[in-house]
């Protein structure tokens, strides 16, 4: 039986300003905390570095083998819809015997809701 080892890769778009890569990599360490089996890199898709080759690169290097992409985006846009699967299939196919898969975007979920009223409660 192959010995699963699996990694995370929290993905923001990328900003020329520095302090979202600095909001991405504290999201990153975050999850690092809570995920201790898994591997957590953090990647952009503009702007930053590392990109999502680099990242899945830099799992692969340390022995994984499954690796689960989240998109750090609220909107189902033209990244997520096309961008993304896209070099999500380019990198499957140089790494055939890693499992990449993508799970859903933040989108409209409930508990975004409630760190909103937090925010209105903060200064209301």
């Amino acid at each position: 039986m192959i010995n699963m080892k699996n990694g995370i890769i929290i993905l923001g778009h990328g900003s020329k300003a520095p302090q979202a890569l600095e909001t991405l990599q504290a999201v990153g360490t975050k999850v690092q905390q809570t995920m201790t089996g898994f591997k957590v890199e953090v990647a952009s898709m503009e702007f930053n570095k590392p990109d999502i080759p680099e990242a899945v690169a830099n799992l692969v290097n340390q022995g994984v083998n499954k690796i689960v992409v989240v998109p750090f985006f609220l909107y189902f846009g033209i990244h997520l819809q096309e961008d993304i699967p896209e070099i999500l299939k380019e990198e499957k196919a140089k790494y055939p015997g890693v499992e990449i898969v993508m799970a859903s975007n933040l989108g409209a979920d409930i508990r975004l809701v409630d760190i909103l009223l937090d925010r209105i409660k903060e200064v209301s």
